[in-house]
């Protein structure tokens, strides 16, 4: 192992430890695999400059503007690095909308006048909001909240604090289903008592079996030590030589997901 890898893992694992996964959606659950990854980290570290500022707009939505594109993050999926010493909780990482499989696209129009209905501002949705204007001057919005992400992709807001009335597109009938979840979760969070339904948490727990036992392989822990990391040494004292073989092998299957997922698999969480 490299000193920068050995290095970054240091600090990983002490971030690990002070932050908490829950609420977690699929693109925070992508940037901790990512982050982990030892050609990120070296293209982050020669990236100029390494850290984008981002401004509040006076509605609390977190923006991000770009003068230009920045080709090696976007390689990655991203639209500008984020600092990888950081779990999702403390950075932004801004997803590119090409990485999303499913994205929410409208068109922005000016309110006409004297007439209010379907008029709405971004601070209409109840939830945490995370902004970035790209070179092209289209902005994608990341709305989150309690494990839910909706991303929206918006034309003709030259504003983003503006009201507008919103028109949606849909691009072909067979991105209907998963348009109308998305728009079903969009509503959701105009609602002040959200009670969203989040990730299952079987998914969630897998996941954070599969980071736990990714990041034990990559400070170079046995099989074993491994499973007592994320099962607990008891019930692996119990199990490890049972003639199943089932835990030892449940901890090779998470340490091949964790390894999947930190080399590219992290992208099909973004959903």
């Amino acid at each position: 192992m490299n000193r920068l890898l050995s290095s970054r893992l240091v600090v990983s694992e002490d971030h690990a430890e002070s932050c908490s996964y829950a609420g977690y959606d699929g693109g925070d659950w992508a940037w901790e695999f990512l982050r982990r990854n030892a050609d990120y980290i070296t293209d982050w570290h020669s990236s100029v400059p390494r850290n984008l500022p981002c401004i509040t707009l006076e509605d609390g939505t977190r923006l991000l503007r770009l003068r230009r594109r920045f080709l090696r993050a976007e390689a990655w999926g991203l639209y500008a690095f984020a600092d990888p010493s950081r779990c999702a909780h403390e950075a932004i990482p801004f997803w590119h909308a090409n990485a999303m499989r499913r994205v929410v696209r409208l068109n922005a129009k000016r309110p006409t006048e004297g007439g209010g209905g379907g008029v709405c501002r971004l601070a209409d949705f109840h939830a945490e909001r995370h902004a970035v204007i790209d070179a092209d001057g289209i902005p994608l919005v990341v709305l989150k909240r309690s494990g839910v992400r909706v991303p929206l992709q918006i034309e003709g807001l030259s504003i983003l604090t503006a009201p507008f009335t919103p028109v949606f597109e849909l691009h072909n009938l067979g991105d209907l289903a998963a348009q109308t979840e998305l728009l079903k979760a969009l509503q959701r969070f105009t609602e002040p008592d959200l009670r969203a339904i989040q990730n299952p948490r079987s998914a969630n727990e897998r996941l954070h079996q599969a980071l736990i036992a990714l990041d034990e392989s990559l400070k170079g822990k046995t099989y074993r030590q491994i499973a007592i990391a994320i099962f607990g040494e008891k019930k692996v004292a119990e199990e490890w030589l049972s003639h199943s073989q089932f835990l030892r092998d449940r901890t090779r299957r998470l340490v091949a997901k964790g390894t999947e997922l930190m080399n590219g698999g992290y992208r099909d969480l973004l959903g």
